[in-house]
């Protein structure tokens, strides 16, 4: 079983750490989980940190924002908006944390089909967020999903872990 590659934007301030993760994020093979972790950062790294999340999102396979992480990262926005921002830089999914019981995930419409009333992505409302550690392991365990209904099994079976 190959193991899924999961990186935090808030141990990317650190110089070395950051030459390493993106040596790791540019070797093919693994999969990619990056978690948005900004909000706890200090308030004068944030503009810089927003610029790395944004390079390490548009490889990520699965990338995991908080509302707290979109209001540090993005100011005070409605944090759909910041998400959806993130899912339309690279072609992974991303799993917006509403609260320690509601999760959003935010991936590719299984037909690609655009829509009239929006990205051409699907919404899936999830009654629990599941941990980074599980979605690591469903993601080395199973790979990167091809579609939506791919997502939501992976979810699941991270959260059942």
């Amino acid at each position: 079983m190959e193991r899924a590659i999961l990186c935090g934007v808030s141990s990317l301030v650190r110089p070395d750490a950051l030459v390493s993760a993106r040596g790791l994020w540019r070797t093919p093979g693994p999969s990619r989980l990056f978690h948005a972790d900004a909000a706890e950062a200090p308030e004068a790294a944030l503009p810089w940190l927003r610029e790395v999340a944004e390079e390490f999102v548009r490889r990520a396979d699965l990338t995991v924002l908080s509302g707290a992480d979109a209001a540090a990262l993005y100011g005070p926005v409605p944090p759909l908006r910041p998400a959806r921002r993130l899912r339309s830089m690279g072609d992974g999914a991303v799993l917006l944390v509403c609260g320690p019981q509601t999760s959003i995930l935010i991936c590719d419409d299984a037909d690609a089909r655009p829509r009239a009333d929006g990205p051409a992505d699907v919404l899936f409302g999830l009654p629990f967020t599941p941990a980074l550690p599980n979605l690591q392991a469903a993601l080395g365990a199973n790979g990167v999903p091809w579609d939506a209904a791919g997502w939501l099994d992976l979810v699941n079976t991270a959260y059942a872990a």
